[in-house]
């Protein structure tokens, strides 16, 4: 029997944005995942997580999510449809790692953040757009966020630009960021 049959989802505009398109989804837990939250640290490449502090961050196709015991918040949904699919997933996440639990080695302090500025300074600087993005450091947030791939900088992998890229690959890869 999973750990979550149900959960109840709603969507909040967000309030500082009055004009905004896209809503906050809040999936409220019928039951306390505290005892889960290091399991799912150990299985959420590029999340957040300090032991006893009762809340894990991470970004997901520029979504930030935050888990806590009884409550999960997704950021910038633009439908009702998208927050039902990402709360399906969220839910069978949980009751995938609560059935493998005995399997997982905890973790007990993760972090794993990294900001659109430290990928930026190792970036070429041109500005080309050949990554889809108008600008160098447009590209830094959307690979942050995980919108897009550090892969689509092709300048980034001239080989004049090895030792920027080394520096990148390995901040990227420390923070468990996927590089293909």
């Amino acid at each position: 029997m999973p750990l979550l049959d149900r959960v109840n989802m709603h969507l909040l505009n967000i309030e500082c944005m009055p004009t905004s398109t896209k809503f906050n989804a809040i999936i409220d837990l019928p039951e306390d995942i505290s005892e889960l939250l290091p399991y799912l640290a150990a299985e959420i490449r590029g999340c957040t997580y300090i032991h006893g502090h009762d809340e894990l961050n991470y970004m997901e196709e520029g979504h930030i999510v935050a888990i806590r015991p009884r409550q999960i918040t997704v950021t910038a949904v633009k439908s009702e449809s998208e927050a039902r699919k990402i709360c399906d997933c969220l839910r069978n996440l949980i009751n995938d790692v609560h059935d493998r639990k005995e399997s997982i080695t905890p973790v007990l302090r993760k972090q794993a953040r990294l900001g659109p500025l430290a990928v930026f300074k190792e970036l070429p600087g041109t500005n080309c757009g050949d990554c889809g993005e108008p600008t160098c450091l447009a590209f830094a947030a959307a690979v942050v966020s995980r919108k897009s791939i550090i892969k689509r900088c092709e300048p980034l992998f001239l080989p004049e630009r090895t030792p920027q890229r080394r520096r990148l690959l390995q901040l990227l890869t420390e923070a468990e960021y996927d590089i293909e």
